[in-house]
């Protein structure tokens, strides 16, 4: 899709790109830690600008954020190995999410939208998760099975974060903002 921004949507990158810095990268920005809200990011991308230029921009931020990181704090390296690159179609996962949500009319819906969530913040752990297991050379050369199981108690920690910062969206998005957010559709 063309990348047709309008000054409320240049608002909503803004703040987006705020978002990704104030929570990624080990939070050297920031005096206190608050989980990644890149899954969300990439969700809110897919309803409001589902440009795929801005989906590559914002992956691109987070990786130079990632790569910049060791730069601070060189014990944040162990992560950028091969395994990294899973969260490419991780993402790519919640930001279709979010194009669904659009099309279907499903921000109407809060039962559906937690569904969404859930189901989409599920599957994109499971895909970083494992690729990050069998490709980055930390756990030997798990099958699949063995890197789901070892994965799994990620996954609370994974989850509960996603599903707050998504509730918090929708409870955004239902509140007075929700005319703002028409004008980004």
């Amino acid at each position: 899709m063309m990348l047709n921004l309008n000054k409320n949507k240049i608002s909503l990158v803004l703040f987006l790109t705020i978002i990704m810095f104030a929570s990624r990268g080990s939070h050297f920005l920031t005096e206190f830690s608050v989980p990644d809200a890149s899954l969300i990011i990439f969700l809110t991308l897919g309803i409001f600008c589902p440009s795929f230029i801005l989906f590559t921009l914002f992956f691109i931020l987070g990786t130079l954020i990632d790569f910049g990181t060791p730069a601070f704090d060189l014990t944040k390296a162990s992560y950028l190995t091969d395994g990294y690159w899973g969260l490419i179609p991780a993402y790519y996962l919640m930001f279709v999410c979010g194009q669904l949500i659009k099309s279907k009319n499903l921000l109407n819906n809060i039962n559906l939208f937690v569904m969404i969530l859930l189901g989409s913040t599920t599957l994109a752990f499971i895909i970083s998760t494992n690729t990050y297991y069998m490709f980055s050379g930390h756990f030997g050369n798990p099958s699949l099975l063995e890197s789901i199981l070892q994965g799994w108690n990620y996954y609370p920690g994974y989850l509960i974060p996603n599903i707050i910062y998504g509730l918090i969206f929708y409870g955004i998005y239902k509140l007075n903002i929700k005319k703002y957010f028409l004008k980004l559709i």
